[in-house]
């Protein structure tokens, strides 16, 4: 019997710890395949240049399957590049899987816009960049919202700068959101660069945009149990008036609720 429940509680304590470690955001297969395996984005500045001085193609460029945009007469078309040296992991990956997203080994540098009667034809960007995330008209792209397919504009996250300098534009460079209406024209930043935004959310009239940034308190004592004491701070963006703005009644109220709760 002792034998027993020692076997018992090793079995135990072993589904405890495969539960938590399951549980755990970085070990999600979206986590981990985004992390740094794979190098994914736009190659830029010194390295660029030196290939094309070699003559060297670094990259390779495909773009995916047209797609129809809901309650809109266009078309679109992300725009892809890939490595052409992968590294060896995502190769055994690609050979293993049946069914594999290019997004996954690859990086949407720019999208192209056409009209059922093919009379107009357009790039979103004039220069290429990283799309991390897009909504346009009925397809979800790479955002979970509810109610795309009823958006009356298309919205991205976009990074067309270098900004830490190693020579990739990818999601380690600023990536503000932008938005642009559903054939790819006016395209406008609405959100400062600075800023890291993660989720986001409409208003009932779609009128006004809702943005979430979390800041994490690594330090923290609870650090070790990731579960970060966290400050939340909601930003919006008025389509009708272009305005970004804090949402400061809603900070300024949990404020109060929150000295009130320490007394």
């Amino acid at each position: 019997m002792k034998f027993v429940w020692t076997f018992n509680g090793i079995g135990l304590a072993v589904l405890i710890v495969i539960s938590i470690i399951d549980i755990l955001p970085f070990h999600r297969v979206g986590y981990w395949f985004e992390s740094d395996t794979s190098e994914k984005g736009l190659i830029v500045a010194k390295k660029a240049e030196r290939a094309e001085q070699l003559n060297i193609d670094l990259q390779h460029l495909i773009y995916d399957q047209p797609t129809s945009i809901k309650n809109s007469e266009f078309y679109y078309s992300p725009v892809i590049v890939q490595d052409k040296d992968l590294p060896r992991d995502v190769v055994d990956m690609i050979n293993s899987a049946s069914d594999i997203s290019i997004y996954m080994v690859g990086a949407a540098i720019n999208v192209i816009f056409f009209n059922k009667d093919r009379t107009e034809v357009r790039r979103l960007l004039p220069n290429n960049g990283y799309i991390h995330s897009f909504t346009i008209g009925s397809r979800e792209g790479r955002y979970y919202s509810q109610d795309e397919e009823h958006l009356p504009f298309a919205i991205y996250k976009i990074a067309l700068a270098d900004n830490n300098g190693d020579s990739r534009i990818n999601d380690k460079d600023f990536t503000p959101y932008y938005i642009s209406d559903l054939d790819g024209t006016n395209l406008r930043q609405i959100t400062p660069d600075s800023l890291d935004l993660r989720q986001i959310w409409f208003s009932d009239d779609y009128n006004e945009i809702y943005f979430d940034r979390v800041l994490e308190d690594r330090d923290s004592p609870l650090a070790y149990r990731n579960h970060f004491e966290k400050t939340r701070i909601i930003y919006y963006y008025n389509i009708n008036r272009d305005e970004f703005k804090m949402f400061d009644e809603l900070q300024n109220e949990f404020l109060d609720i929150q000295n009130s709760f320490k007394n």
